[in-house]
């Protein structure tokens, strides 16, 4: 059986040049906290379209293969023909691949940026990189925060994020996701580590949008050893409704 898991988005943390500080509730870091919170909120997965370029590394054994697939969000568009499949290993997708296709986006999770705002639903701590920037950090998450094949994994991982506070209007520009302890999913699948880092960029009109995302995760199904690596750029941004 194929190691095949589904999972957006997976990258080493980086070190920070101060450890981190008390519960993100002083006036300065609440505030930003607070500020963060309130502009996410009025970010929908419905702000813009955009094209993913998907490339994907998968290594069974002493088999490796490599995937690029390329598709197009459009919340524009009635709601059956939001998602298209534009190619495959740089060729048009078949009859079968777009059946595939049609059936997989019906599930998946939309990456846009307004789903920070539900990180802060669990206690975060605070502190500062080498560039300066605020880092918020998460011991635990909150529920279908990181999903692995319709499996919520969340209670073993933590997460972090990184806050531009360069602008007018902060955003969290870098968001980082990492297991605690190996998890079980689906019963015949085992994770035993992961990592996860999506990046986003302010857009012209004020909303923040993914640009890049990467992940490298490892695990066993069936007793069959793997490792997946992926990373997916977001470019064509074109704000919808606007």
């Amino acid at each position: 059986m194929k190691f095949r898991f589904v999972l957006p988005a997976l990258v080493t943390f980086l070190p920070f040049a101060s450890s981190f500080g008390a519960d993100a509730n002083n006036s300065d870091t609440g505030a930003l906290k607070e500020r963060i919170i309130a502009h996410a909120r009025t970010v929908t997965a419905e702000d813009y379209a955009y094209t993913r370029t998907v490339r994907a590394e998968t290594t069974e054994g002493d088999k490796k293969e490599e995937s690029v697939i390329v598709d197009r969000w459009d919340p524009a568009k009635p709601l059956e023909q939001r998602w298209t499949l534009i190619s495959i290993d740089g060729k048009p997708p078949t009859a079968d691949q777009l059946k595939d296709f049609r059936k997989a986006v019906q599930k998946r999770r939309l990456a846009y940026y307004g789903r920070v705002a539900g990180y802060f639903a669990k206690p975060a701590t605070d502190a500062a990189d080498a560039r300066g920037r605020t880092i918020f950090r998460f011991a635990s998450l909150p529920k279908e925060t990181v999903v692995v094949n319709d499996s919520d994994i969340s209670a073993n991982a933590t997460g972090e994020v990184v806050v531009d506070t360069a602008g007018a209007t902060p955003f969290i520009e870098e968001v980082r996701f990492s297991s605690t302890k190996p998890t079980r999913v689906k019963l015949v699948a085992k994770i035993e580590h992961f990592e996860t880092m999506t990046r986003y960029r302010l857009m012209p009109d004020g909303k923040p949008a993914p640009i890049e995302s990467s992940s490298d995760m490892s695990g066993s199904m069936l007793g069959q050893e793997g490792r997946i690596r992926t990373r997916v750029a977001y470019t064509d941004h074109r704000a919808v409704g606007k």
